[in-house]
């Protein structure tokens, strides 16, 4: 008995050590930014949670989707705030690693009077939370990329409207890959079949939209990324749907963005609406826990016991 209650407990040591449960930051947050947040214009809002791993160097409205008696910290800055006197925050603290002058009524949104929801960080742990999410949005934007074209997924449409189409099986994700020169200058729509999820890797390193825009699929925008593994600039002349992963790019924009957007810097003067990526992408399993047979030692113990009981046994 002792001996299949070692095993069983090794088993099941094995199947727990191989369960692995990742969310992805972009489920969380509504921008990431490596870099700085400077809106051009007068718009800029963020609905969301915001984490910039630069400065906020001009701003407007941060958390306005979220329930403004939240206690969590919506906007989350490792260098200096430095923003004009409209910028403010719904819901929610703003937690900064490095000097705050912004606006005096910067809190107003959120009820705790003019300045109630600053809260400044002296331990490092806002740098530490941008490693951390760089490194699992690089992980994650390299392995997306890796990804070839799923099968039965095509490119239907005309010479202005096209539509990425998928008809095969998956039910979870499904996979197009495409170059930003052909996506520029085009309406687009996805077909997304059977499958949950949607990815598009886009390739090149400049991706200027020219008069493309997305649409066709609001209601699944928490359903399509577009990872922009190679660009280093991104510019969306109209309304973009679905969540942007594109950690060394600077976005520049005019209209706004539906989704999660990753990036490196943030130039715009669009509003960045609180979808979400709501795919989480497979993590490797971790090195199962080692539960070995008994040991030598816990033989040679039992051994011991049984020669004990024997001599008193005998006596």
């Amino acid at each position: 008995m002792y001996f299949k209650t070692i095993k069983r407990i090794a088993a099941l040591s094995l199947v727990a050590a191989s369960v692995s449960t990742n969310a992805t930051p972009l489920n969380d947050y509504n921008l990431i930014l490596t870099g700085d947040f400077n809106v051009s214009g007068g718009s800029g809002h963020v609905e969301g949670k915001a984490f910039i791993g630069g400065n906020v160097v001009n701003g407007s409205v941060f958390a306005q989707h979220i329930d403004k008696s939240s206690t969590a910290d919506t906007v989350k800055v490792v260098g200096n705030f430095t923003s004009n006197n409209a910028m403010h925050v719904e819901a929610g603290y703003v937690a900064y690693q490095g000097t705050f002058s912004g606006p005096t009524n910067i809190c107003n949104g959120t009820g705790m009077g003019q300045s109630g929801c600053l809260k400044k960080v002296t331990n490092g742990s806002l740098t530490a939370e941008k490693n951390a999410l760089v490194a699992e949005l690089t992980s994650e934007s390299n392995y997306f990329k890796s990804l070839a074209t799923s099968a039965n997924f095509a490119i239907t449409g005309d010479s202005n409207n096209k539509t990425f189409k998928y008809t095969g099986a998956a039910t979870n994700l499904a996979v197009f890959n495409i170059a930003g020169s052909d996506l520029a200058n085009l309406n687009w729509s996805v077909d997304f079949g059977s499958a949950l999820n949607v990815l598009i890797n886009v390739s090149g390193n400049v991706f200027n939209a020219g008069n493309a825009h997305v649409n066709g699929f609001q209601n699944k925008a928490n359903n399509v990324l577009w990872n922009f593994a190679d660009a280093t600039a991104l510019n969306f002349g109209d309304s973009w749907y679905g969540s942007i992963l594109a950690l060394n790019a600077t976005i520049n924009t005019n209209s706004n963005l539906n989704g999660a957007i990753a990036a490196k810097s943030y130039v715009g003067n669009g509003e960045i609406h609180d979808y979400h990526w709501n795919y989480t992408p497979p993590t490797p399993p971790k090195p199962p826990v080692k539960v070995s047979e008994p040991s030598t030692l816990l033989l040679s113990l039992l051994g011991m016991g049984l020669l004990l009981v024997g001599r008193l046994r005998r006596q």
